[in-house]
């Protein structure tokens, strides 16, 4: 069990988090957008961070089980409600399907894609109306445990659609593949999920509120200040690459 941060205010707090770039990944300047401003946030008022990198499923479950003091990022979900704090909102997401220009989708609710194989990634948090169509339409749904292998599988034919954040998932496809395959991808327009990304602190920290108070203050002053816009845009601009690379 951690260490509650009250009785030991010098050392870090440990936030686990996962693989999402440009929102979070070890080959990002400051660990990535979302580590950096939490990073931020918490600094303004004097509390420094440590983020450990891990499968989602079990960045997850060390917060759940109160072997790290939270973690992050992760959209609305009433099951992590009963055993973590959420912060205010970090920053909005949007989430939309990706496809082949090749294989056109016309999409205005779930029941639409009952023909079609999607592509979607275990330990995600996805929208109730999304695991209810599976179960009840029923959705054909392959479960990867990556992005990259999302991506793999629509261009071999395997799958047809996958969801994601517009921002990670345009960001992805640079990274993998070259503008001419890249370039074989498109979004629809209408968006699936319209969320946010928040800091998880677990309910078993003692101090859970008093880090979730603070923290919000400091995102706060983080916005106030007009750091936290920098940041993004930064972010977009591709200044977070270690690389360059954008």
């Amino acid at each position: 069990m951690c260490l509650s941060w009250a009785t030991n205010a010098r050392s870090p707090i440990v936030i686990s988090t996962g693989e999402y770039p440009p929102y979070s990944s070890v080959r990002l300047k400051h660990q990535g957008l979302i580590p950096h401003i939490i990073t931020r946030a918490f600094a303004y008022e004097g509390v420094s961070v440590k983020f450990n990198f891990y499968p989602w499923k079990r960045a997850y479950r060390l917060s759940e089980k109160g072997l790290v003091d939270g973690t992050a990022p992760w959209l609305e979900s009433s099951e992590r409600h009963e055993t973590h704090l959420y912060s205010d909102q970090i920053l909005p997401e949007i989430y939309v399907w990706f496809y082949l220009k090749s294989v056109p989708l016309e999409w205005d609710s779930f029941s639409d894609l009952s023909s079609r194989s999607i592509s979607a990634i275990s330990g995600y948090t996805y929208s109730p109306s999304f695991y209810e169509a599976i179960k009840s339409i029923p959705l054909n749904v392959q479960f990867v445990t990556t992005l990259r292998q999302s991506f793999d599988l629509i261009l071999n034919g395997r799958a047809n659609v996958t969801l994601e954040n517009i921002d990670v998932g345009w960001y992805s496809l640079r990274r993998f593949y070259p503008t001419s395959t890249v370039e074989r991808f498109v979004t629809h327009n209408k968006p699936v999920i319209r969320g946010g990304s928040f800091l998880l602190i677990s309910r078993k920290h003692p101090d859970a509120a008093k880090l979730i108070s603070i923290f919000n203050r400091g995102l706060g002053a983080l916005r106030e200040s007009g750091e936290l816009e920098k940041m993004i845009e930064d972010s977009r601009n591709g200044e977070y690459d270690l690389d360059g690379r954008s």
